[in-house]
C-alpha cells in the first residue's frame, strides 16, 4: 500500500507538472500533508478495532462484530466529516501552517483543496475496510480494495481526467477513485457481515 501511494504521488507531480504548474505542484505537497492526517485518523480506528473483531471472528460471536463495526463506522464518519468540513471551510489556513504563500498561490489553493477535498468524505471509510476484511480473513478483498484506490483507478484517473478534460480536472481522481472504491467495499462488508454466524449463549 505505502509503495502504491509513493507511485500515486510521483504520479501526481508529474501530471500536475505538465498541465498546471509549480504553483498547483506547491498546493498538492500541502494536500499531502492533509491527506496523511486523515488516513491517520482511519489506521487508529481500524488498529483500534481489528483485534476486537478479529477475537470475535474466531470464537464466532458475530453480534460482538457488529456492535464493533457500528461503532467504528460512527467513529470513522465524524473523522470524515471533521476533515472535509475543515478543508471547505478553512482552506488557506492549511497552507499558511505549511508554507509562506504568494499571492498567486492563495488564489488558486481553496478551489483545488475544495475539489480535492471531497475525496476525505470516503476516505476514511475505504482505508477502515481493509482493516475490517483483514479481520475476517478476506485478505484478497482488502488487496483489491487497497490497490485499488492506491493505485489502479486512481492512477488511470490521474492521466485520463486531465487529458480528456483540461488540468484543473486532475484534483477529481481522488474523490472520483474514493467513490468507486467506497462502492465496492460498502458491498463487501454488507456481504460478510450478512454472513457472521451469531453464538447462541
Amino acid at each position: 500500500i505505502d509503495v502504491a501511494m509513493g507511485i500515486l504521488t510521483i504520479l501526481f507531480n508529474r501530471q500536475i507538472m505538465v498541465y498546471l504548474g509549480t504553483n498547483a505542484l506547491s498546493v498538492y505537497g500541502v494536500i499531502v500533508n492533509i491527506s496523511t492526517f486523515v488516513q491517520c485518523c482511519a489506521y487508529s480506528v481500524g488498529q483500534a478495532s481489528q483485534p476486537i473483531i478479529s477475537t470475535n471472528f474466531g470464537a464466532g460471536r458475530g453480534e460482538r462484530i457488529r456492535e464493533t463495526l457500528k461503532y467504528a463506522l460512527g467513529t470513522v464518519a465524524v473523522f470524515s466529516i471533521f476533515w472535509t468540513v475543515v478543508t471547505m471551510v478553512i482552506p488557506n489556513v492549511f497552507i499558511r501552517i505549511f508554507m509562506s504563500p504568494m499571492p498567486e498561490v492563495l488564489e488558486i489553493a481553496p478551489g483545488i483543496l475544495r475539489c480535492y477535498g471531497i475525496s476525505f468524505l470516503l476516505l476514511p471509510l475505504n482505508v477502515f475496510s481493509t482493516y475490517y476484511f483483514q479481520a475476517l480473513m478476506k485478505p484478497k478483498t482488502a488487496f483489491i480494495a487497497s490497490v485499488a484506490r492506491g493505485l489502479v483507478i486512481s492512477g488511470i484517473l490521474i492521466y485520463l481526467l486531465p487529458a480528456v478534460f483540461g488540468g484543473d480536472m486532475i484534483w477529481f481522481a481522488m474523490p472520483i477513485t474514493e467513490l468507486v472504491v467506497a462502492v465496492y467495499v460498502i458491498r463487501q462488508m454488507i456481504k460478510y457481515t450478512k454472513q457472521l454466524k451469531t453464538r447462541e449463549v
